[in-house]
């Protein structure tokens, strides 16, 4: 499939495709750097019933520790419930095809023995879960909060079919 498939490297909120010229965009962890405006700009890129795949941090519980609030409303007010993040697809042209935990994530991380508190190694990388051999810096106190709340907060997967109106 590698001749079916392009990559390119492009700011998020700067992309020069045609409209409806893709027929899926997946947005693995990252998605959060334009949040909602992301799905409603990228909906003309997709022909119709094209699909739209994308990971985001959803609180799992609708109440939580003050501390685990007050953290991901500061670093990323967007943070919502499964059920909100499935309204915001509709509302921008989307139908919602599935919907599902990823376990043991905290931001773009992976939990695992290697990266919980007082394990991180001095560079503190840490593998994420489709790039095994991509690292990136670990917050400890990020981690500490997943460790000690992660029923109430994870990653959640999202897949949706562009609208054909």
């Amino acid at each position: 499939m590698a001749d079916r498939i392009d990559t390119l490297a492009a700011s998020m909120d700067e992309l020069d495709f045609a409209d409806g010229s893709l027929d899926v965009i997946w947005s693995e962890g990252a998605i959060y750097n334009i949040g909602r405006a992301g799905v409603r700009s990228w909906r003309r890129f997709l022909k119709p019933g094209g699909v739209i795949a994308v990971s985001e941090i959803t609180w799992l519980t609708d109440e939580r520790p003050a501390e685990l609030d007050e953290h991901w409303s500061a670093e990323y007010p967007e943070v919502a419930t499964a059920s909100a993040k499935l309204g915001v697809l509709e509302a921008a042209g989307y139908t919602p095809s599935a919907t599902s935990r990823c376990p043991n994530r905290v931001g773009s991380i992976t939990t695992t023995d290697r990266c919980r508190p007082g394990s991180l190694r001095s560079s503190k990388a840490i593998r994420t879960p489709m790039r095994p051999t991509a690292c990136r810096s670990a917050n400890r106190h990020e981690i500490d909060l997943y460790e000690r709340h992660s029923h109430h907060v994870s990653y959640g997967f999202y897949i949706a079919l562009r609208n054909h109106a």
